[in-house]
Order: structure tokens, then C-alpha cells, then sequence
């Protein structure tokens, strides 16, 4: 008789869980239909909806609606490819921090834990002092991304520990690695030109982003998306630690291993994009939690969703506040302050766990 009472409770919870879960989900697809019109339409050079949908549909379809020439010019190069790209980072970065986050069972855990975001930005260093072109900019971040998760991975081998709290000194370690190879880069960069793109770039910006930087990313973030998804409730097992996902059956480092060379690809392929942009993946995956609880098969997608229109409206507010562009940091390490001080002050009772 009890057994059938906690059978019908977890069915209600559930339940409950879904459908908070759909209604989430169609209020996120409404928010993100009205942030990219929004984005596509305002701007130093505002487009009236009617011009933008004439627009899209001569891009995308191949009519023949009459437009003005400029307005569909800067739709199609300037202010589409921008959208994507925001799109593209802040779903990377949401997805990548709130899996890191369970898989890790730590709410503070970002994604440049194991020191992505600085390897990345070592390779986008490199390659302005080397002079080449924005195109192998975002190649070059990508490669050294990979790279130092890489060496991450491995020195845990060097410590003869394979937990986690372990794998987390190595990101450490790692990243401040990266992080003083910045500054010697900085260092002998040349002050009048390079040293300003170089400190720009990693600030975080999409002003030169083109339809080459996201078809570059676009099969490495489709994989690594796809991977996650298919993974979350996997990735719901991990967070209960090694011990009782080995109990249930499940191999524990393998999974991990996958989990986090996914969420690595997507935090590379964001700052390949974007340059080093904070907050995104920690703020987000709390707020996702909020709305729809802890279980990951609901709390990822909506990260998802809702990383990319936060990115989205950070990018609007970056081009539109002010006549020179402000750098994404900035606005990110505001609201994201903002919003993660109000996280604490509703759950600061709960900080110890």
C-alpha cells in the first residue's frame, strides 16, 4: 500500500514537471521569435518588420519582394549573421555551464572550469600577433580550447586521482597557465594596434562575424548539442557521484569523459565566435532551474533556449547603448552579477549545500 502511494506521488511530481516543462517551452519559442525581430529590426539603422520579413523571405526563399537595398544588405550581412551568432553562444555557453554544474553536483562551476575559455583566447592571441585573417581567428581559438581541456584531462593521470575535485585543480592549474601565457602575449604585442584588438577580442564581441565563422562551428555544434540531449538523463545519474552511478550500472568515466568533451566543443565553438564572454553559462542554467526544477531532461533544453535569447538581447543592448560598441563582458558581468546576487539572496539559506 505504501509502495503504491510513493509509485502515485513521483507520477504526479512528474507530471507536474512536464507540464511545467511544456509551458516553458512555448513561452521560450515566443520570447526568442520576438528577441531576434527585435535584433533585426533596431539598430543604428532601424528596418520596419514588414522590410525584415520582405527581407528574410527574398534570403532565405528566393523571392522577389521589393526592398529597399540597403536595409536588405545590412539584414543579410550584417544583422542576420549577428543573430545566429548570438543565438549559437549563448546556447553553448547555457548548455555547457549547466552540464558542467550537474556533472560536477557544484551550482558555482562555470564553463571555463577546465580552462577552455582562456586556451581559447591564447589561440585568438597568437593568431592577431600572427596577423592572419578574422576567419582563422576563430580557428585558432577553437584548436587551443581543445588543447588545454586536453591537458587538463591529462594531469590528473600525473596525480594518480581520478575524481573530480581533482580533474577541477587541473582546470585550475591549466587556466592560469593560459591565462599568464595572455599576458606575455599581451606583453610583447605591438601597443599601437595590436595589444588594443587583442584586449578587445578577448572582452568578447560579434561586430566581424560573418556566415564563414558559423558554418566553421555549425557541424561541430550540432554534434555536441545533439550529444547532450541525448545524454541528459545520463547526465542526471552523474550528478549523484561515482559510487552510485557504478551502482546502477553506469560507466562513470566513460560518460563523464563524452559529457565533457561535448560541453567543451560547445564552449570552443562559442568563443571561437565571440571572444571570452562570462556569466552566460553560470547565471543561466540557475534561472532555468528555477523555472523548471533540477531534472536535467527539462532544465538543458530550456538552458538551451534560453541562453541563446539572453545572448541575443545582451548583443541588442552591446550595439545600441551607445554609439561605439560596448563589449559583451561588460553587460554580461553586470546583469549577470545582478542576477546572480539575487540567486543568493533567495537561496541563502540553502548556500551550505
Amino acid at each position: 500500500m505504501e509502495a503504491e502511494w510513493i509509485k502515485n506521488m513521483i507520477h504526479n511530481v512528474n507530471k507536474t514537471d512536464k507540464i511545467k516543462y511544456h509551458i516553458c517551452i512555448c513561452i521560450m519559442l515566443i520570447l526568442l521569435i520576438i528577441s531576434i525581430t527585435a535584433s533585426l529590426v533596431l539598430g543604428q539603422y532601424n528596418i520596419s518588420i514588414p522590410d525584415v520579413c520582405k527581407s528574410l523571405s527574398n534570403i532565405i526563399f528566393k523571392t522577389n519582394f521589393i526592398v529597399d537595398a540597403t536595409s536588405e544588405k545590412v539584414i543579410e550581412l550584417i544583422r542576420l549573421p549577428r543573430t545566429i551568432a548570438a543565438f549559437i553562444v549563448g546556447s553553448c555557453l547555457a548548455m555547457s555551464g549547466s552540464t558542467f554544474q550537474s556533472t560536477f553536483n557544484n551550482k558555482l562551476v562555470s564553463p571555463d572550469v577546465l580552462g577552455v575559455s582562456a586556451g581559447a583566447c591564447v589561440g585568438a592571441a597568437i593568431s592577431i600577433l600572427l596577423n592572419v585573417s578574422s576567419y582563422f581567428i576563430g580557428i585558432f581559438a577553437f584548436i587551443f580550447g581543445i588543447i588545454s581541456v586536453f591537458l587538463a584531462l591529462l594531469l590528473p593521470k600525473l596525480f594518480r586521482n581520478s575524481r573530480t575535485i581533482a580533474l577541477v585543480l587541473s582546470g585550475i592549474i591549466v587556466g592560469s597557465l593560459m591565462n599568464s601565457i595572455i599576458g606575455l602575449i599581451k606583453f610583447v604585442a605591438d601597443n599601437e594596434e595590436k595589444l588594443a584588438e587583442i584586449t578587445f577580442w578577448i572582452m568578447g564581441e560579434l561586430s566581424g562575424v560573418s556566415y564563414a565563422n558559423i558554418f566553421t562551428v555549425l557541424p561541430i555544434y550540432i554534434i555536441a548539442l545533439t550529444g547532450i540531449m541525448l545524454l541528459r538523463w545520463k547526465i542526471n545519474v552523474l550528478s549523484l557521484g561515482e559510487d552510485e552511478a557504478i551502482s546502477v550500472g553506469l560507466n562513470y568515466k566513460f560518460y563523464r569523459f563524452l559529457v565533457i568533451i561535448f560541453s567543451t566543443c560547445l564552449t570552443a565553438a562559442s568563443v571561437s565566435l565571440s571572444g571570452n564572454v562570462g556569466w552566460v553559462g553560470l547565471v543561466v542554467p540557475h534561472i532555468s532551474r528555477a523555472l523548471v526544477g533540477g531534472d536535467n531532461r527539462y532544465s538543458i533544453p530550456i538552458s538551451f533556449i534560453f541562453g541563446g535569447i539572453f545572448m541575443i538581447l545582451v548583443d541588442l543592448v552591446a550595439r545600441n547603448l551607445s554609439v561605439n560598441e560596448i563589449p559583451l563582458s561588460i553587460i554580461t558581468g553586470l546583469l549577470g552579477t545582478f542576477i546572480y546576487t539575487i540567486v543568493l539572496i533567495r537561496k541563502g539559506s540553502d548556500i551550505n549545500e
